[in-house]
Protein backbone atom coordinates (compact mmCIF):
# COMPACT_ATOMS: atom_id res chain seq x y z
CA UNK A 1 0.00 0.00 0.00
CA UNK A 2 0.98 3.31 -0.71
CA UNK A 3 0.92 5.72 2.65
CA UNK A 4 2.11 9.13 0.56
CA UNK A 5 -1.10 11.87 1.41
CA UNK A 6 -3.32 8.76 3.30
CA UNK A 7 -5.55 10.79 5.76
CA UNK A 8 -7.09 8.96 8.55
CA UNK A 9 -10.22 10.90 10.57
CA UNK A 10 -10.37 10.12 14.02
CA UNK A 11 -13.67 10.59 15.89
CA UNK A 12 -13.07 10.46 19.87
CA UNK A 13 -14.74 12.64 22.43
CA UNK A 14 -13.58 16.10 22.52
CA UNK A 15 -11.04 16.15 25.26
CA UNK A 16 -9.45 12.78 23.73
CA UNK A 17 -9.02 14.21 20.48
CA UNK A 18 -6.83 17.07 22.01
CA UNK A 19 -4.51 14.53 24.16
CA UNK A 20 -4.18 12.22 20.72
CA UNK A 21 -3.08 15.33 18.79
CA UNK A 22 -0.30 16.18 21.04
CA UNK A 23 0.66 12.75 21.31
CA UNK A 24 0.94 12.11 17.89
CA UNK A 25 2.32 16.41 17.15
CA UNK A 26 5.30 14.52 19.71
CA UNK A 27 5.46 12.03 17.26
CA UNK A 28 5.60 14.22 14.60
CA UNK A 29 2.53 12.90 12.88
CA UNK A 30 0.87 16.08 11.27
CA UNK A 31 -2.37 16.28 12.27
CA UNK A 32 -5.04 19.04 12.82
CA UNK A 33 -7.57 19.22 15.50
CA UNK A 34 -9.86 22.89 15.37
CA UNK A 35 -12.89 23.40 18.08
CA UNK A 36 -15.82 21.48 17.18
CA UNK A 37 -14.27 19.13 14.63
CA UNK A 38 -13.21 15.87 13.75
CA UNK A 39 -9.05 15.16 14.03
CA UNK A 40 -7.85 14.86 10.75
CA UNK A 41 -4.15 12.73 10.85
CA UNK A 42 -1.70 12.30 7.68
CA UNK A 43 0.56 9.05 7.58
CA UNK A 44 2.96 8.39 5.31
CA UNK A 45 4.47 5.68 6.52
CA UNK A 46 3.29 1.99 8.16
CA UNK A 47 5.05 2.81 11.42
CA UNK A 48 3.26 6.21 11.67
CA UNK A 49 0.06 4.11 10.76
CA UNK A 50 0.63 1.90 13.55
CA UNK A 51 1.46 4.81 16.18
CA UNK A 52 -1.94 6.39 15.09
CA UNK A 53 -3.67 3.08 16.04
CA UNK A 54 -1.51 2.98 19.18
CA UNK A 55 -2.20 6.24 20.19
CA UNK A 56 -6.01 6.54 19.53
CA UNK A 57 -6.03 2.62 21.12
CA UNK A 58 -4.87 3.54 24.60
CA UNK A 59 -7.45 6.66 24.61
CA UNK A 60 -10.06 4.49 23.78
CA UNK A 61 -9.69 1.35 26.62
CA UNK A 62 -10.21 1.54 30.10
CA UNK A 63 -7.09 1.37 32.09
CA UNK A 64 -8.03 -2.18 33.05
CA UNK A 65 -7.80 -3.87 29.53
CA UNK A 66 -4.31 -1.50 28.90
CA UNK A 67 -2.97 -3.29 32.11
CA UNK A 68 -4.14 -6.76 30.75
CA UNK A 69 -2.59 -6.17 27.51
CA UNK A 70 0.77 -4.63 28.95
CA UNK A 71 0.54 -7.90 30.73
CA UNK A 72 0.42 -10.38 27.59
CA UNK A 73 3.19 -8.31 26.32
CA UNK A 74 5.03 -9.26 28.98
CA UNK A 75 3.90 -12.82 29.48
CA UNK A 76 5.18 -13.17 25.37
CA UNK A 77 7.98 -11.80 25.72
CA UNK A 78 9.30 -13.75 28.95
CA UNK A 79 8.29 -16.89 26.79
CA UNK A 80 10.30 -16.30 23.90
CA UNK A 81 13.59 -15.65 25.85
CA UNK A 82 12.56 -19.03 28.42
Amino acid sequence: MDYSNCLFIVDTAWGDRWQISRRLQELKIPCECSTGQLLMVTVDTPTAAIQVWSVTRTQSIGRSQLVDWLDRCFTLRADRNG
